[in-house]
């Protein structure tokens, strides 16, 4: 089989790719090499198979002669390389032959083809190629339809099946799905930097120059301060560690240490400049096999509505298949900013005073995550005109340029043995969707904190050598700027939750001379009424293997419902323009913000399984 070709043959180049800088370790005291080797296993309830994933990775360390200027001088580099056989291994699922034709439940009653929707609109052209139903998956997903719109959405890799593809953001064909480093970015090259120690008096300026990994935040699982960096959750959603999927920069780092001074045990000034273009999180796309909040899939259907047209469930009068012409509702273009408007600048003071730990960060960059924006111009699809419509459902993604203002303190509490992390940040310019306003989203200023507590404690009944590790964390978030309106027709205005927490709980052990390490991460999504519980074993039978196994199991609930604007009034021919009065609701696409990261996860509970050789 060919594709069985193809599979050796990456996993043999990363082999190699590990193996010859592994062996270079050898011939120079001042070159350390450290490699890795790791195969991904894991299988998801509904789909089976969903990662068979061979990644390699190798670090390399290079120290310099000290010149005139610098006292010390060091090269870095990170090689990564990883494939995954499950687009060929699973392709009826996420490969070349992933969906196929799909059908809509109306709440007329009855099964509606694609294509095939009770009302066609101005110019739909149903028995064109964008229209075919083939390699469709409804937008819905396994947890099935509500009483709310759906679509359907292609599924198959952008060089199978171009529909949908959003140039520059979600267009990756088969290669970059399976093995995503080995693109234009040159992700292979995962960190490549140099840093070096000046001398000033009795304090050092040390600057690090290159692709690189800035961590400014202390949490897991979900980030406050920690935004540095792009995520990349196209690879295991929010569930791997972040150093394993923030995305790394070309910037400039400049560290000022100052040492002891006055009240100060410890003072640091930090700079950065991130000259590499702007990279969004990676939100995975339509049919890949991640696809956080369902957005990638949202995104692809409603470009595929823009481009070519395409039937959405329920939508006239609220109860029929709708069948609409090219360039009426849908995502026009995704706007990913380039060169200098797409810098991201900042610093913060760092230190320790009287045994607190604290720093002041201020950091200004594009939003990493996307925002839609209304208001462009779209076809009348009663009359064919071409006009921007208050309220109609035609977007731009755009990124917009955020301010984020915070810091952060950690310290112990001696009596209670316990550790204790807090992290706040103030950031202005966010966008969210908002089904009030004209253009269909607005500004608010965000609030997000983190409380974390840490403690050591022994259980001799499972243990009595060894304390087990207990932290937990609850993150919070408010939104200053909050627009909900509740009529008697229904609710308007932003799905988005004003206040929300989601709580997290790790306990991990150890035994056997620490060869074992049993542990369980926890998290709960408050507003979002849903939960994640995600049990593991670590095993080391030696310095060079790992092995871990676990589960990650959701439950809870995962169809929060909201306003669609489906009643919204755009055009004239309908008596418009008027807002949406609320009256129609579901849980697509805008419930899944109230739904929550976890909850729309909740039909993707699977089993996992990790081999690591390091040398």
């Amino acid at each position: 089989m060919v594709y069985g070709k193809g599979r050796t043959l990456g996993r043999v180049g990363l082999l190699a790719l590990s193996v010859t800088a592994g062996s270079a370790a050898y011939a120079d005291d001042s070159l350390m090499v450290r490699s890795s080797i790791d195969e991904n296993l894991q299988l998801r309830e509904h789909v089976g198979l969903s990662k068979q994933s061979t990644v390699a990775k190798t670090d390399i360390d290079k120290t310099l002669a000290p010149t005139a200027l610098f006292s010390s001088l060091k090269l870095h580099a990170t090689l990564r390389g990883s494939y995954d056989g499950v687009y060929d291994l699973n392709s009826h699922h996420f490969g070349n032959n992933a969906g196929g034709p799909v059908s809509f439940t109306q709440n007329a009653g009855g099964q509606v083809a694609y294509g095939a929707g009770a009302v066609s609109l101005f110019g739909a052209n149903t028995a064109s190629a964008g229209y075919a139903n083939q390699g469709m998956a409804l937008l819905s997903g396994y947890r099935g339809e509500d009483h709310g719109i759906d679509l359907a959405v292609p599924v198959r890799p952008c060089d199978v099946d171009h529909r949908g593809c959003l140039k520059n953001y979600m267009d990756g064909d088969k290669l970059d799905l399976s093995a995503p480093e080995f693109n234009k970015r040159l992700d292979v090259l995962r960190e490549a930097f140099v840093e070096g120690e000046i001398p000033v008096g009795s304090n050092t300026l040390a600057l690090r120059v290159g692709r690189q990994q800035l961590v400014w935040g202390r949490t897991d699982l979900f980030r406050v301060l920690d935004v540095v960096n792009p995520i990349d959750y196209s690879r295991n959603n929010i569930y791997d560690e972040n150093s394993e999927i923030r995305i790394p920069m070309g910037m400039v780092r400049a560290d000022y240490r100052m040492g002891a001074r006055g009240p100060f045990d410890d003072l640091n000034v930090q700079g950065l400049w991130v000259f590499e273009n702007f990279r969004p999180n990676n939100l995975g796309q339509g049919g890949s096999t991640n696809n956080p909040l369902g957005a990638a899939g949202f995104f692809r259907g409603m470009k595929n509505c823009w481009d070519n047209g395409c039937t959405v469930n329920n939508f006239a009068g609220g109860v029929l298949a709708t069948n609409f012409g090219a360039n009426q509702i849908g995502i026009r273009a995704a706007d990913v900013p380039v060169g200098l408007k797409s810098d991201t600048y900042g610093g913060k003071v760092e230190g320790e005073a009287y045994g607190v730990g604290f720093s002041l960060n201020a950091l200004s960059a594009l939003s990493q995550m996307p925002s839609l924006r209304g208001g462009v111009k779209t076809v009348d699809p009663f009359t064919g005109a071409m006009g921007t419509y208050p309220s109609s459902l035609a977007f731009d993604i755009k990124f917009p340029r955020v301010n984020l203002y915070g810091g952060s303190l950690d310290f112990n509490i001696e009596p209670l043995k316990t550790s204790v992390r807090v992290e706040t940040v103030y950031t202005q310019g966010e966008e969210f969707a908002n089904t009030a306003r004209s253009q269909l989203y607005s500004k608010s200023d965000v609030i997000r904190y983190v409380l974390g507590i840490d403690r050591n404690t022994f259980i001799p009944v499972l243990n009595p050598k060894r304390a087990f590790l207990f932290s937990g964390q609850v993150f919070g978030t408010h939104l200053s700027d909050y627009e909900l309106h509740k009529t008697a027709s229904g609710t308007t205005g932003m799905p988005d939750w004003q206040d929300n927490w989601i709580a997290t709980l790790l306990i991990k052990g150890w035994f056997e001379a620490d060869t074992i390490s049993p542990q369980i991460v926890a998290a709960h999504d408050f507003k979002g009424r849903a939960n994640v519980v995600e049990p593991s074993i670590e095993i080391l039978p030696s310095n060079n293997w790992r092995i871990k196994f676990g589960a990650s199991v959701k439950f809870g609930n995962e169809r929060n419902a909201f306003d669609d604007n489906r009643s919204a009034l755009p055009y004239p021919a309908i008596g418009g323009p008027a807002a949406s009065a609320g009256s129609l609701s579901g849980m697509l696409p805008l419930g899944s913000f109230r739904t929550g990261v976890i909850g729309m996860a909740g039909e993707e509970t699977q089993l996992f399984g990790t081999v690591s050789y390091r040398f």
